[in-house]
């Protein structure tokens, strides 16, 4: 028999084994369905195909999959479907014992007589178990179109994930989660909706559950309570997100946009995609794990690091078009520009670098002065009730991420350990950023290229009160010392740095008196159309003052803006804590597109003198929801001319391995390298700073 062979004939002893325990109800609990299963039933989608063989979402580290019709439904379902990525971890404890009570099940939302461990014994036809719905994804989806229907099936969501079945414990015990939604048309009357709902591995209060499609996880099929489906949710779900087919374009944001949202929890980033995957970059554990299988032309790649080791999410469309080469999905910018044709490389005279890091140096000095006192120490005695506030509030959730403060403003734990955490230069070897900030300029320097370091301030700095409504005293002012005295050591090491803190802090009080929209996404990480066309104003003031300037203006182009909106959960919003998700609703967001002198849409050039390396700061609005809107189209418009965007997701620290990628030559065209990365990662972030002789 083959290795595959053998796995299948131990899957489905597996399975039988698991069919006879539950029936003896191991744990003593009495679970409300059948709990037996009939035969092995694999889930499958009829327009995605896993291609890894061997594939194991309880051991694996590589996801493969082809989608080959790319409507969202297809594209989210080969996604979420399964993916080793996406499961919550085991409890570091054990779950508390005790008897389980199942007399109300998922608080009601789920016809409790429907329930069955047997997709067979559901109504569901053939054609519908071929077209499963990841849930969540979908309910996101709905939410966003503000389809009537949304909240009542997000309710139903939080009901399954909240279910404790009265057995003590905390919210750190999640004993189940929604997988799929099927659409069921029942015979004429109005259709249902039935939930696949899979219990952890760990879970065993009512004994071992029948895992009927064998990838580890035990599942129970019901019915959708039909108060809590609306039409408008159905007609939704199977009219649009299934059947329209998504163009090139569209495909590329919604990878874009995933990786962003699920950066967060798992340190995800697309990386290039090559002829075939994997490459010479991949790791050796990777292609150890994949044998001698491999794939020509993925659409997608995405590396995520989630516990300190590398996995990937490979993604195949076959019905992308010609169009996907025209912006690259990691966002590397491609030539071209603004709809207009693409002319040759730019180049200008060679210059001298010309820095100017004296005048941060001396603002910073003045701060000292006025609101330290003097000394960074006797600083952060003054805002340490603030710190010891976030520290408290970290160590009562050690495992959370997202954390709730006024007004719909929700905070990550990432950027509150950078307000509270002390001196960045006191970290380990390997965390502080200063070295490597400095290595960069130097070989930047080497090569005739000017450099801009612009950390970005954190939602936590600017909206303090937000956070902590006791420090409202603190709006308006630095909360952080220790990364002011990182600045004035960058600047000490002949960096120039791009400050936007005192605008932002500035823009903050204006916000008050004015009612503006804020500078962040109250539900995401990142910045608003306001924050990031701040930013923009400011740093394209700086470039313009440099001596090439004039001889970039002489190429200038003259570019417009168009006003748009989108509606969508922020990346922050699925982390939090499962009873706190239902108080929240998707937030309607301003954005300006930027249009070329055509009044085509705005494109990075990688052909640009002027380059920005960046984070997930520099792709969002620009790669994700309202596209051609984000920082780098805005520097364009400030300096009349393109920029060419290199962007890592999760990757801000070390994206210079991106643009090293292109070869040490390729910097000699350069003119600028403007470094923008978000300043929560200046403090003990994921991975090391990698010195760029280290890769």
């Amino acid at each position: 028999m083959t290795r595959i062979e053998i796995r299948s004939l131990l899957l489905s002893l597996t399975a039988i084994a698991s069919a006879v325990s539950a029936c003896s109800m191991l744990g003593g609990g009495s679970a409300p369905w059948s709990a037996t299963a009939g035969k092995r039933v694999p889930a499958a989608h009829a327009d995605v195909i896993t291609l890894n063989h061997g594939y194991d979402r309880t051991k694996s580290s590589v996801l493969v999959r082809q989608i080959t019709r790319p409507t969202r439904a297809a594209l989210d379902f080969a996604a979420y479907h399964a993916n080793f990525m996406n499961a919550d971890p085991p409890p570091d404890d054990p779950a508390p014992a005790g008897k389980p009570d199942a007399t109300n099940p998922f608080g009601g939302l789920i016809d409790k007589n429907t329930l069955t461990a047997d997709i067979a014994r559901t109504p569901l036809t053939e054609s519908e178990r071929a077209h499963p719905i990841a849930f969540a994804p979908a309910v996101d989806w709905l939410a966003a179109k503000k389809v009537a229907g949304a909240d009542a099936l997000g309710d139903v969501g939080s009901a399954v994930r909240s279910e404790t079945w009265g057995l003590p414990g905390g919210p750190q015990y999640v004993r189940q989660g929604t997988a799929e939604v099927f659409v069921h048309s029942a015979g004429g009357g109005p259709a249902e909706l039935w939930l696949k709902i899979e219990f952890q591995p760990w879970f065993d209060a009512f004994g071992r559950l029948p895992d009927q499609d064998g990838d580890g996880f035990p599942e129970v099929y019901g019915r959708i309570k039909a108060a809590e489906v609306t039409p408008a949710a159905v007609d939704a779900l199977a009219g649009e997100y299934s059947s329209k087919e998504l163009s090139p374009g569209e495909v590329k944001g919604w990878a874009n946009k995933l990786s962003s949202y699920w950066y967060p929890s798992y340190n995800t980033d697309l990386v290039p995609a090559g002829a075939a995957w994997p490459d010479e970059h991949t790791e050796a554990d990777i292609k150890k794990e994949l044998g001698d299988q491999s794939w020509k032309a993925p659409t997608f790649v995405m590396r995520g690091k989630p516990q300190g080791k590398a996995t990937y999410n490979v993604f195949i469309v076959r019905a992308a078009g010609k169009d996907d080469k025209d912006k690259s999905a990691s966002g590397e910018s491609k030539p071209g520009g603004t709809g207009v044709a693409a002319p040759a490389a730019l180049a200008l005279p060679r210059t001298t670098p010309t820095p100017q890091p004296a005048a941060i140096a001396g603002e910073i000095k003045q701060e000292l002065k006025s609101q330290g006192g003097g000394s960074y120490d006797k600083w952060e005695a003054k805002v340490r009730p603030y710190h010891e506030a976030i520290r408290k509030r970290l160590h009562a959730a050690p495992k959370v991420k997202g954390f709730a403060g006024n007004d719909g403003f929700l905070f990550f734990r990432n950027a509150m350990e950078y307000v509270a955490g002390g001196d960045i230069e006191k970290q380990p070897a390997g965390k502080d950023p200063l070295p490597i900030i400095v290595e960069f300029k130097k070989l930047l320097e080497a090569h005739g290229v000017d450099f801009l370091f612009v950390p970005v301030p954190n939602k936590e700095e600017i909206f303090p009160d937000e956070l902590e409504p006791k420090q409202k005293a603190l709006v308006g002012k630095v909360v952080n010392p220790y990364g002011r005295k990182f600045l004035e050591s960058l600047a000490a090491a002949g960096v120039e740095v791009v400050d936007l803190l005192p605008s932002f802090l500035a823009a903050r009080v204006e916000h008050d008196n004015a009612r503006a929209e804020p500078l962040y996404q109250r539900q995401d990480t990142h910045w608003t159309d306001r924050g990031l066309r701040l930013a923009a104003d400011i740093v394209s003031a700086r470039v313009k003052k440099y001596p090439w300037y004039k001889d970039l203006a002489t190429h200038a182009r003259t570019y417009s803006i168009k006003e748009t909106s989108f509606t969508r959960f922020g990346d922050l919003h699925s982390r939090l804590p499962e009873p706190l998700k239902k108080k929240y609703k998707p937030e309607t967001l301003a954005a300006h597109q930027v249009l070329g002198p055509d009044g085509a849409p705005y494109d990075d050039d990688a052909d640009s003198p002027v380059v920005v390396l960046g984070d997930s700061f520099t792709g969002v609005y620009e790669l994700t929801d309202a596209e051609h809107a984000g920082v780098s189209a805005h520097i364009a418009k400030g300096i009349a001319y393109p920029v060419d965007l290199v962007m890592s997701y999760g990757g801000g620290p070390n994206v210079r391995q991106k643009l090293m990628r292109r070869g040490a030559g390729a910097l000699d065209s350069k003119k600028l390298v403007i470094w923008m990365m978000t300043a929560r990662d200046l403090y003990n972030y994921w991975e090391n700073w990698e010195p760029l002789s280290a890769k």
